[in-house]
């Protein structure tokens, strides 16, 4: 026999059922070669108890077992225990039974009498389905760990109440709108409340109201035909109908301009979407999530948002709290931070002192749970080990005041928590560098804004030669 597989690194455990005891031995014989570690009994019960004492991830199970059949086993092997393969030997090898045995579970049937050869190809096919799916189910563990309500890192009294009610609402298809400060995880949240509904295998498509040019805004949303304005050079589907089935979230809904929030009225109330330049609708499947960082009742007040949109929107709400508002949660969250950086930077025995904590606790956190995280980032790369002493967390900015247009970062050198202007150019000029002059990368390594940064980069003057010499 030429076994032209290779062995299994951990071995596998077959079972093999046969009334015939010759049958039996040539089995362990055939598979134990093969690198396959196996168990065999001779009846339907003997199988089903053993598969209750010790999983096995293939049963290669004979059609007649005395008095008994081995349709019945493949049949209980599916329902219960459907991670098990099953594999069943046949000397009537009628397309009935064939079907029959793969509507009734099996991977696949062999007939006898069979080759070596071919009986260890269907084996090796059938562990090799069980590995794949076995490693599908470790993924989706992996990614509903990942975007899990545990990922919401909290104990305070306000997140349980949270996360509380979004589990409530996350089965469901009603429309939700997300409020709280920048930096607080609303996309987080919104992640989180798709992958626990019945769209998680559906696409989450998130739509940044705040960068899309408002002449853009419903085409984006709606689609639009070849033709219906003079850059339409073929039809496109809209991010609504890419979504379908699935979640759509509306990330700054504040930004959405007059002139399409009409548009999207309807579509709340009917769920029918109409390309730009299109005399026909269309119904689409999507669940809206939305959020802000504005007061949109303040901005229906002032006029800039309508009313009706607004009670659409706001059909359950969710309020993240500010960091400040749960200072209580920045131990563990600094704990947990700084447990993922171990793991992604490959430094296991990283951790952070008590006085670093203390450091932690006593800032203002204007920048909220983004801005505790990049200072984690930074004092992990700025740490000369693997322990994060207080000298290590350096805060960009010690608070943050709304201008007109934008944020500015303030340097308050009485606090002793604001950065000196020569520190801050420093780090600036530094973060740069190490960006290649990437302004948002390095803007949110920062914790600040865009904007702000090209401000900061104004007034002290840099240019990209003296970042790459500093």
């Amino acid at each position: 026999m030429n076994d032209t597989r290779a062995p299994k690194k951990t071995r596998t455990e077959i079972l093999i059922v046969d009334d015939e005891q010759a049958m039996r031995r040539t089995l362990t014989l055939l598979l134990d070669k093969a690198g396959y570690a196996t168990r065999s009994v001779s009846t339907t019960e003997e199988a089903r108890q053993a598969l209750a004492e010790k999983p096995a991830q293939l049963v290669i199970s004979d059609l007649r077992l005395g008095n008994e059949s081995g349709m019945e086993l493949i049949r209980h092997i599916k329902k219960v225990h459907p991670n098990t393969e099953s594999i069943l030997l046949t000397a009537y090898g009628s397309i009935e039974s064939a079907v029959e045995a793969i509507h009734a579970g099996a991977y696949d049937y062999v007939t006898k009498p069979f080759t070596n050869e071919q009986l260890l190809l269907k084996v090796g096919k059938a562990v090799e389905r069980h590995e794949m799916r076995s490693e599908l189910t470790a993924l989706r563990a992996h990614v509903a760990m990942s975007y899990g309500f545990d990922n919401i890192v909290g104990n305070s009294s306000e997140m349980r109440k949270l996360k509380e009610t979004a589990k409530r609402i996350a089965p469901t298809d009603i429309t939700t709108l997300i409020t709280g400060a920048s930096g607080t995880g609303k996309e987080l949240l919104t992640r989180a409340v798709h992958h626990h509904s019945d769209r998680r295998s559906k696409p989450l498509i998130t739509v940044d109201c705040s960068t899309i040019p408002e002449p853009l805004f419903e085409s984006e949303l709606f689609g639009h035909t070849k033709g219906a304005f003079t850059t339409a050079v073929s039809t496109r589907r809209g991010l609504l109908e890419e979504a379908d089935g699935g979640t759509v979230f509306l990330d700054e809904v504040n930004n959405i301009p007059l002139s399409v929030q009409p548009k999207l009225l309807r579509f709340l109330q009917d769920s029918v979407i109409r390309s730009v330049g299109s005399s026909t609708s269309r119904k689409v499947d999507v669940r809206i999530i939305a959020a802000t960082n504005r007061d949109l009742a303040e901005l229906v007040a002032d006029g800039k948002f309508r009313e009706d949109l607004y009670y659409r929107l706001n059909v359950i709400p969710l309020r993240i709290p500010t960091l400040a508002e749960r200072a209580e949660d920045i131990p563990v969250l600094a704990e947990y931070f700084v447990r993922r950086m171990a793991q992604e930077m490959e430094r296991p025995s990283l951790e952070i002192s008590p006085s670093a904590l203390d450091k932690l606790i006593n800032h203002v956190w204007p920048g909220n749970v983004r801005e505790l995280e990049n200072t984690l980032k930074r004092a992990a790369a700025l740490c000369r080990d693997d322990r994060i002493d207080s000298d290590a967390i350096i805060f960009v900015a010690s608070r943050i005041h709304k201008e007109p247009a934008t944020h500015e970062l303030v340097a308050d050198s009485s606090s002793g928590e604001g950065l000196l202007e020569d520190t801050q150019r420093t780090l600036i000029k530094r973060a740069l560098a190490e960006n290649d002059w990437n302004f948002t990368q390095t803007a949110q390594e920062l914790g600040i804004g865009r904007t702000t940064l090209w401000r900061k980069v104004k007034k002290y003057n840099l240019k990209k030669e003296q970042a790459e010499t500093a």
